[in-house]
């Protein structure tokens, strides 16, 4: 029973830090996913339109 208690009280922990990885991973690679649209979208489009720098170096 007590080996059946530690392990139950060192799983808890064990299982958030992992879960804590994999919200991480998550997080990030859906930050990537959105970001390949957005760039395609840029890049496809005309530069004079959406370009900040273009923007930036006119004012």
């Amino acid at each position: 029973m007590k080996t059946y208690e530690k392990i139950e009280i060192i799983r808890p922990s064990w299982c958030q830090a992992e879960q804590l990885k994999i919200i991480f991973l998550v997080i990030v690679s859906s930050l990537a996913v959105g970001l390949i649209p957005i760039i395609y979208s840029v890049s496809m489009s005309q530069p004079g339109d959406y370009s900040p720098i273009r923007a930036t170096s006119t004012q």
